[in-house]
């Protein structure tokens, strides 16, 4: 009934919306690469950037400038109001700059680059003094291009979005994990909150890019569980195909979620409280069908692993089943010792799932000691994208007896992270700058690069799955195989 009134909603107002294109605006701001000081006459050109707007246009040092487009009340502002009103201007832009040089008056034409391309050019400062980044003897070329190269990435892009999608590619050349251009949006809905400490609804949802022969599609790769993607039907696997009529391949409302470059992994932007029709395929080559979504809920780890809990059923008998979604919270840690007593109390062998994103040494401790402490056989569900934290995990409870880890061999993502963040609040994850004993952890094993490897292997192809999990098939077969009732067990 929900669904149908959602739908009827829907059709009531206009899909085609044109401010779809909101979600995705021009760059903007005027950036000129210039540093100001302020004199009496107005404000004096300091210094110039290379390859910037201002020495492309022209401008020299010691040049005073008078008059930018429409604003002439320069000599009469600080630096600190001329920046705030350009960046305010619209990117791209031409203007006529008029500077004072030698006691004449100069008239010049300035096309200023996006503001993004500031936070670009300090992206790249922090990368060549970055002990990881200057550690790549065989990319030493492509650290001493990375400014140009972020710069150029900007340049080429014509809408937010495609410029985050580039800079996100630009880091990816390196191959050090948690590198990777967090979108505002995105990284509001990962916490549940915004800025302002509002929360933020989302769908819950991620997507993965296939490149194919016949070019690229998205499909479902996770839904959180008590999400609004999952509870309205949509199921792992499925292709998406478009969002309120637009393909999703072009949608304003697609955006990095978060992950590296490498495993192109997005999720869709919705206002809080709105409804939105996904158009999706389950099956190759199937027919398109439609579903209304809302955007009515705040999900986040915590309740989407307490949403998880739950004994697997009449095919799955006597089999207890958490997805841990992430390892952030020591409140993850109650819920994980909450669930061993009681909802899964029962149970002769859990299914622990271990796919996603990673969290913190002292939760990962935590969860791994309780993990040996309880005895029963247990299955680690592990893939590509389990990650970080979580790695760390399953490489200390590999071989314990009665753990067994199932899936495909995990990110070799370790390295602990850190956040620049942008004026226009996206946040760059890299690494921190600082040596980390992670390596403590795992017997001095570095797992960065390699990450670690399932007993038993399970082959995971995303497309037209229909919500089929073969890795917890698997894990469910050779439990009941292999998972007498232990005698005892510490709680």
């Amino acid at each position: 009934m929900r669904n149908l009134l959602l739908a009827l909603l829907l059709l009531a107002s206009p899909f085609l919306r044109s401010d779809e294109g909101r979600f995705d605006p021009p760059l903007k701001g005027a950036y000129l690469g210039v540093s100001l000081g302020k004199i009496s006459a107005g404000l004096v050109v300091l210094k110039i950037e290379d390859n910037s707007a201002a020495r492309a246009a022209g401008l020299r040092r010691g040049d005073v400038l008078v008059r930018f487009g429409h604003l002439d009340e320069l000599p009469h502002m600080s630096v600190r109001q001329l920046w705030e009103a350009l960046s305010k201007l619209p990117g791209r832009a031409a203007y006529e700059l008029a500077v004072l040089r030698d006691e004449r008056k100069v008239l010049l034409e300035i096309t200023p680059d996006p503001a993004l391309v500031r936070d670009a050019r300090a992206l790249a400062r922090r990368l060549k003094d970055h002990r990881l980044f200057t550690a790549l003897k065989d990319k030493k070329a492509l650290l001493g291009n990375v400014e140009p190269d972020l710069l150029a990435a900007v340049r080429r892009s014509r809408s937010t979005q495609s410029a985050y999608e580039a800079l996100n590619e630009v880091l990816g050349r390196f191959g050090i994990s948690h590198t990777a251009v967090i979108p505002p949006w995105s990284y509001a809905s990962m916490l549940g909150k915004g800025s302002d400490g509002k929360p933020v609804f989302h769908l819950g949802l991620t997507i993965q890019k296939v490149a194919s022969d016949t070019g690229e599609r998205f499909f479902v790769r996770e839904l959180m569980y008590g999400g609004g993607a999952r509870e309205a039907g949509l199921r792992i696997g499925d292709e998406l195909v478009a969002v309120n009529g637009l393909p999703f391949s072009t949608s304003p409302r697609r955006t990095l979620a978060g992950y590296e470059a490498r495993h192109a992994m997005y999720t869709i932007q919705v206002d809080t409280e709105e409804s939105v029709r996904i158009d999706y395929r389950r099956e190759a080559g199937g027919a398109v069908r439609s579903l209304a979504i809302a955007a009515d809920r705040a999900s986040t780890a915590i309740d989407s692993t307490r949403k998880s809990i739950r004994m697997l059923g009449a095919k799955a008998r006597g089999l207890g089943y958490i997805h841990l979604w992430n390892l952030l919270s020591p409140e993850i840690v109650s819920i994980f010792e909450k669930a061993l007593r009681k909802e899964l109390g029962s149970a002769r062998a859990l299914v622990i799932d271990l796919r996603g994103r990673g969290g913190q040494v002292p939760v990962l401790k935590a969860i791994a000691k309780r993990i040996i402490a309880d005895g029963r056989p247990t299955a680690l569900l592990i893939d590509d994208l389990t990650r970080s934290a979580k790695e760390i995990v399953a490489y200390m409870l590999k071989g314990k007896k009665g753990i067994t880890l199932i899936g495909k061999t995990t990110a070799g993502a370790v390295r602990a992270a850190g956040y620049i963040t942008f004026e226009d609040r996206t946040r760059v994850m890299i690494p921190v700058n600082v040596r980390m004993r992670i390596e403590s952890l795992t017997g001095g094993i570095d797992l960065e690069g390699r990450g670690v490897s399932p007993d038993a292997v399970v082959e995971f192809h995303l497309p037209f799955l229909a919500g089929r999990d073969p890795i917890l098939e698997r894990s469910i077969s050779l439990l009941h195989a292999g998972a007498p009732k232990p005698a005892r067990r510490r709680i």
